[in-house]
């Protein structure tokens, strides 16, 4: 209850002093993840397993990048993206639509569309190396 008294009184003061209360701005990324479930792996090669929702807004760019010693498998939910692999060329997934992206291949995607693009990623790694790694190309 304290709680809430001081809060309303701080905002009875500011706009009793006449300060505007301005809502925050904050630029967003196009590219977000949430991840989904992360837990260990036993009894294989693998030791980590990643799932996670990917938002890929339109224009956002993934830029090229590999998954050291880890697969990527990727359903896609919504929308569709240009997907580039180093050792495949070209494809457009869309909704409805998988892949698998072998470990060390270095990849790119971009969501050439109007709306947002969701894929559920898997990653399957091992436990010290990172999830990505940025390339030159």
């Amino acid at each position: 209850m304290k709680t809430k008294l001081l809060w309303g009184g701080a905002l009875a003061l500011a706009f009793g002093a006449g300060l505007a209360v301005q809502p925050m701005v904050v630029a967003q990324s196009p590219i977000s993840a949430k991840t989904v479930m992360q837990d260990p792996l036993k009894g294989g090669i693998y030791e980590e397993v990643i799932m996670r929702v990917v938002e890929i807004a339109p224009g956002g760019v993934v830029p090229w990048h590999i998954h050291p010693d880890g697969h990527e498998i990727t359903y896609m939910l919504d929308g569709q993206i240009a997907l580039e692999v180093d050792v495949e060329g070209k494809k457009s997934p869309k909704a409805g639509d998988g892949f698998h992206i072998q470990a060390n291949v270095p990849h790119t995607a971009k969501n050439e569309g109007t709306t947002p693009a969701r894929l559920l990623v898997v990653r399957l790694k091992p436990k010290d190396k990172p999830i990505m790694v940025p390339v030159t190309r």
